[in-house]
């Protein structure tokens, strides 16, 4: 039977600190995210003593599950009750068909992708409807002058409720991209690496600063869990797919430009494959799904819900 497990944190910190925590019999080491305050944890309680979300994320956790990366994944308890794991970079993140992670923003239905890159990072859980990367003719796929990001950063963001626009942190969004004949023999891993690389098509930034994106191709890769941690994305519509929370069969497009051709970028296909689309309307370009993507303020705090659809998470500053 699980012994009682605190954690005292102290502070605030600026990045990853490391405790000791006793699960069991057994000490290990576990990261926990930028605490804004004491806070005391116990896992033997259903219930979160944790108001901020970050922390609360944490506790959910908690420090019975190991480590998700190359050396631990035959380790990684797939029957974690809250469906949460820690991917090989550091990062929590939800897994599975359908975990609690549901959040209420902007008097919508978000859902929470997890903490990644120490930040709450957050989907809106339908499409706001169907439109094009780019609304000319032959335009490239340089998301910092699309339509789609000048669209979302703009009219979109500006029409958010300014309780919630005020919980939004602006944020470096990676536009590294892969080649066309690579695209369908990457695994969520190798595109995590691609969408963080240099390697972008001529006159590309390789990151941008900006409030509302798009998710990437390894957010959705990680979502399915370690069983596909192996598995290609553009195989992801045989079966990873049914233990994917993020596919709701439409086709979307991704944040991820290709750096191989200046009018492809990554689009996840209703089938629930990952692969290219072009910008470009002679050569078939179609408006798309889009579901915007925003890092939350770390000091956001939980006032209610559970984390269910029909009650998630209630918000505030």
């Amino acid at each position: 039977m699980k012994e009682k497990i605190k954690k005292i944190i102290l502070g605030y910190l600026p990045g990853f600190i490391t405790g000791i925590i006793v699960c069991g019999s057994i000490s290990v080491i576990a990261a926990t995210y930028f605490p804004s305050n004491q806070t005391t944890y116990d896992n033997t309680n259903t219930e979160l003593k944790s108001e901020n979300v970050q922390d609360a994320i944490d506790e959910l956790y908690g420090v019975c599950f190991p480590k998700y990366g190359s050396d631990t994944i035959t380790d990684l308890v797939e029957t974690n009750p809250n469906e949460l794991y820690k991917d090989e970079h550091g990062d929590i993140r939800y897994y599975g068909k359908s975990p609690n992670n549901y959040v209420s923003f902007n008097n919508e239905l978000w859902r929470i992708i997890g903490v990644i890159d120490g930040k709450i990072k957050i989907i809106r859980n339908e499409s706001i409807g169907n439109y094009y990367w780019a609304a000319v003719d032959n335009d490239s796929n340089n998301w910092d002058k699309s339509d789609l990001k000048g669209y979302l950063n703009n009219e979109y963001y500006n029409g958010i409720d300014t309780l919630y626009k005020n919980m939004i942190s602006e944020e470096t969004y990676y536009l590294g991209g892969t080649e066309w004949n690579r695209d369908n023999i990457l695994t969520t891993g190798e595109f995590y690496n691609a969408e963080r690389s240099n390697s972008v098509y001529s006159g590309n930034p390789t990151s941008i600063k900006q409030h509302i994106g798009l998710m990437y191709p390894s957010d959705y890769g990680y979502a399915a869990g370690s069983s596909c941690l192996n598995t290609v994305l553009y195989d992801y519509g045989n079966s990873c797919k049914n233990s994917d929370w993020l596919f709701n069969g439409t086709t979307e497009l991704l944040q991820t430009p290709y750096n191989s051709l200046f009018y492809y970028v990554t689009v996840l296909y209703n089938s629930g494959s990952i692969s290219g689309g072009s910008v470009s309307r002679p050569s078939g370009a179609s408006p798309n799904a889009v579901r915007p993507v925003l890092y939350l303020s770390s000091d956001i705090k939980i006032t209610g819900g559970d984390g269910s659809q029909s009650d998630p998470y209630e918000i505030s500053l």
